[in-house]
């Protein structure tokens, strides 16, 4: 199933809703990014995540997040960030995003 890709104003409404989910920071030129969404929307995921395509280098997520590198996973809850996985040498996995969302439920 496709992930839902949103704008940086359309995070900003979610966030405000205060509902539970992960937020992938990405970019249309990061391989590893590309990689990454490929994975998660082939596993079998069960917690909320949208894609954030912040391809723009003045797109306002990049210091409003402080995102430095992409991908980068952030697990927002009741409208503020909870915890965030930056990317290794060789990016993130499902496995990283995983471990994210359960460190949530510790």
């Amino acid at each position: 199933m496709a992930m839902e890709c949103i704008s940086t104003d359309k995070l900003k409404e979610r966030v405000l809703q205060g509902g539970e989910f992960i937020a992938i920071f990405s970019t249309k030129w990061c391989g590893f990014c590309r990689a990454l969404i490929r994975e998660l929307e082939r596993s079998r995921v069960d917690f909320d995540m949208v894609e954030v395509d912040i391809s723009s280098d003045d797109d306002p997520a990049w210091d409003d997040h402080g995102i430095s590198t992409v991908p980068t996973a952030v697990l927002f809850s009741s409208g503020r960030e909870i915890a965030r996985r930056c990317p290794r040498r060789d990016g993130l996995s499902v496995k990283d995003v995983r471990s994210l969302y359960e460190r949530s439920r510790a």
